[in-house]
Parts: C-alpha cells; sequence; structure tokens
C-alpha cells in the first residue's frame, strides 16, 4: 500500500512539473547585429553605437591594437582578401578591406560573413564586425585604429570611432 501511493506521489508529481513547463513560454530569442548591412556609408546615425563605458574602460589602446593585430591576420586568410585593417573599440569591430586583384567580384554578404566570422575566431568578445571596402573608409579606419594604438584610455575615441561605424552602416 505504501508503494501504490509513493507511486502516486511520483507520478503527480512528474505531471505537475510537465503541466509547468509546458505553459512557461519560451525566451525571445536576442538579436544583435553583427555584420553592416551595406557596403558604402549611408551618412545616417549609427543605431548601434559601441558599448561606451564599461568594455572601453576596460580595453586599453594596446590591448586593441594586439586585438586589432590578430584579426587583420585572421581576415586575409581569406582568399579573395588581400589586405584587411581594423580598429576595435569595446564589441565592435571596423574592417577595411581591399581584394585580391585576382578576385573579380565585389563585397557581398558572403564574405562580409567570413571577414566576421574569422575575426570573431580570434576575438570572441566581439559581437559586430562592420565590414567595407570603400578606400576612404578604409583610411578612416586605419587612422583611428593608429590613434587607439597610441592611446591609454579608449573613451575619447569613441565619437570617432562611432562616426566611421555610421558611415559603413
Amino acid at each position: 500500500m505504501k508503494r501504490f501511493g509513493l507511486l502516486l506521489m511520483c507520478l503527480a508529481l512528474v505531471l505537475v512539473i510537465t503541466a509547468c513547463a509546458a505553459a512557461t513560454p519560451a525566451p525571445a530569442p536576442i538579436q544583435s547585429p553583427m555584420t553592416s548591412p551595406m557596403p558604402g556609408g549611408t551618412g545616417e546615425l549609427n543605431p548601434y553605437p559601441t558599448d561606451g563605458a564599461a568594455q572601453t574602460a576596460a580595453m586599453s589602446g594596446v590591448e586593441s591594437s594586439a586585438l586589432s593585430k590578430k584579426a587583420n591576420d585572421a581576415a586575409v586568410k581569406i582568399s579573395e582578401i588581400d589586405s584587411c585593417v581594423t580598429a576595435i573599440i569595446g564589441d565592435t569591430c571596423l574592417a577595411g578591406v581591399t581584394f585580391d586583384p585576382r578576385y573579380q567580384g565585389a563585397l557581398t554578404d558572403r564574405i562580409r560573413d567570413m571577414v566576421s566570422s574569422r575575426i570573431q575566431s580570434v576575438a570572441p568578445d566581439i559581437q559586430r564586425v562592420a565590414v567595407t571596402n570603400d578606400p576612404e573608409l578604409a583610411a578612416q579606419i586605419n587612422t583611428v585604429a593608429e590613434k587607439i594604438s597610441k592611446a591609454n584610455a579608449l573613451g575619447g575615441l569613441t565619437g570617432e570611432f562611432d562616426t566611421v561605424l555610421g558611415r559603413i552602416q
């Protein structure tokens, strides 16, 4: 009799847990932009500014430059890419690429995704990678990267960084 009662209680407990689990809605997926949607700049304000205070304060210019070098090296391993210049602040990376002379195509979503994946493989904290093949924007990225390498604190460079980011997106 005791076994039968214990069995009924266990069965009731399983039914209650199953019912509660079925009634609980699944959480909505979190979406974060990882690559820039357009190859050229639109001049619009950046809807996703860099995660300023916390992550920018946690990274020094030297650390950001070292991470950028790794990101550059990873991106140029893609056969279509000849060179890459990156600037990293917080969880965001700006990447200016030039194509291998043998590559006759344009900057496509496939190439953006490959560059983004390569960069995120060496810098897992990077959440967003904005990729461009515009030479003017690549020169601006290089300028920002040089300023980052000479800076102790990156907080003063986020405005310029976000301006370039806004032009890429």
